[in-house]
């Protein structure tokens, strides 16, 4: 009995569909510098130099550890999130930030001398806002983020936040 043109061509696509599904998928692996964040994975307790208590933060490994995504809650009851990642093609780390005030943040660098730097710009009441982010792993296994900003192109910079991160036991 021959069989309709029709299923011939089923039967060829089931078994080409089959043989596909069949063959091992391999991703690309990531690149070391996707790594060089991983000392700020964890949960958080983050304090002001002074030891006051500024929030909580809980950094998570996301996407098979192709991504950071961080979860900040500030002590007076803001929060946020941001999502970082090493874009292999521009060679810089890349963060969106976003808060429950409607601010966002777009930051980009690179891991320099053993800390990681990322900067932007944005508009801000009519005038351009430098922003610099630099974490720093300390040996006892703390972070400090240190937060300038610069309305003056970079001529001088201005903390706007010191955290002090210390593991949650």
């Amino acid at each position: 009995m021959k069989m309709p043109q029709s299923l011939n061509l089923v039967g060829a696509l089931i078994s080409m569909t089959a043989s596909l599904c069949a063959q091992p998928t391999t991703l690309p692996s990531l690149p070391p510098e996707s790594r060089q964040f991983d000392f700020w994975i964890g949960e958080w307790a983050v304090t002001t130099p002074d030891g006051k208590p500024a929030g909580t933060n809980r950094i998570e490994a996301i996407a098979g550890g192709a991504g950071l995504l961080e979860n900040w809650a500030d002590a007076d009851g803001s929060s946020g999130k941001s999502l970082n990642a090493y874009n292999a093609a521009k060679k810089q780390w890349q963060q969106t930030w976003v808060g429950s005030n409607g601010g966002i943040l777009e930051l980009s660098g690179t891991l320099v001398n053993g800390h990681m730097v990322l900067t932007g710009e944005h508009a801000a009441g009519g005038r351009r806002v430098m922003e610099r982010i630099t974490w720093t792993p300390n040996p006892d296994g703390t972070v400090r983020q240190h937060w300038e900003q610069s309305t003056d192109g970079g001529n001088t910079w201005q903390t706007a936040f010191d955290g002090h991160y210390r593991k949650k036991k």
